[in-house]
């Protein structure tokens, strides 16, 4: 997408009428940390970072949000959670194994996955969109959020997009239901950009998580968790997002049409309790020329020995602002 802003369907395909592949909800259920005493600092942020939506930018003001904004939009009768692709599947049982545990209840594994996003991935330009097709294959494009988890998954690059997407597949192969949430929020600079977020329910509830955002504002090995398990109220100052974006009169035609028909959302009613900040040794960022070399060179020693992979449009386009984006060109 337009972003190149570095440290940055549907609400599931399981919803009718959607236009952006995605799953279907999955039904089901880290470690202790060291609290960090203090508030928190504000961060330094340069331009080239992304969304920072901290207390000096403006708060999204829009109506209320009405009673039926509130109700999932009807699901796919498909259940899609059995029809990822085998090398998706592979990835995301190989970290499902690795942070969590039988005895986890819904809460922990919500929070192992989401401090995953934040301690393996990195914001930059995906990686290795096309490997899928090299580890099983397929003649047709795989789903939009397998698609766009594929390079957080493996090399833990991605963007806003690539977040959302990879943690909500996380978290449903965790037992969890979860949802890819497009949307606004605002740039460094204060304007309003495109961005993509997640939704999980915990013990009958549902609430937002910002897996990019978080990651963005992560200073000096610590988790603050301020877009974590947060209600609409909360979220509502700085992100726009189903009937909030309709209400706030910034779509075209198409693109309200869209949002009633695949991306109102379930009502978040409250903030989950916030956990004690994570402290964690953090790592260099990835050196994104040798992954880049690592994803061409399994591609063509495949090719080497398949032949050349047939042409293909990935379905890496994201659902109502594609590549165009949102907001101000520069910010993008």
């Amino acid at each position: 997408m337009k972003k190149r802003l570095l440290p940055l369907l549907a609400l599931l395909l399981a919803f009718s009428g959607c236009q952006v592949n995605g799953g279907a909800p999955v039904n089901g259920e880290s470690v202790s940390q060291t609290p960090v005493d203090g508030p928190a600092s504000q961060p330094e942020t340069s331009g080239d970072e992304i969304r920072g939506s901290e207390a000096d930018l403006p708060v999204i003001s829009v109506p209320e949000q009405t009673p039926s904004a509130s109700v999932l939009v009807q699901e796919d009768p498909a259940d899609e959670s059995q029809l990822l692709h085998p090398y998706i599947q592979s990835l995301l049982e190989d970290i499902a194994a690795e942070i969590a545990t039988p005895e986890m209840g819904e809460y922990e594994r919500a929070k192992a996955a989401f401090d995953y996003m934040i301690t393996h991935t990195a914001i930059g330009e995906p990686i290795g969109q096309e490997l899928w097709r090299t580890h099983g294959g397929g003649e047709e494009p795989i789903p939009f959020l397998q698609q766009r988890a594929l390079s957080p998954l493996r090399f833990g690059v991605g963007m806003c997009e690539d977040y959302a997407a990879a943690l909500t597949l996380l978290l449903r192969q965790l037992g969890l239901k979860a949802a890819y949430v497009p949307g606004l929020t605002y740039s460094v600079e204060g304007h309003l950009v495109d961005h993509a977020w997640t939704m999980v329910q915990i013990d009958g509830i549902w609430y937002h998580l910002d897996s990019q955002l978080e990651d963005n504002i992560t200073r000096h090995g610590t988790v603050r968790y301020r877009y974590f398990l947060k209600g609409d109220e909360t979220l509502s100052g700085s992100h726009l997002w189903g009937q909030r974006l309709l209400d706030a009169g910034v779509l075209t035609e198409a693109q309200a049409a869209e949002v009633g028909s695949c991306f109102l959302a379930p009502e978040c009613p409250e903030d989950y309790p916030a956990p004690p900040r994570l402290q964690f040794e953090e790592t260099p960022a990835p050196d994104f020329t040798t992954l880049l070399q690592e994803a061409e060179a399994e591609i063509e020693a495949w090719e080497d020995e398949n032949g050349p992979l047939p042409p293909m449009e990935l379905n890496t386009t994201p659902p109502l602002f594609g590549t165009a984006g949102y907001g101000p060109a520069d910010e993008g």
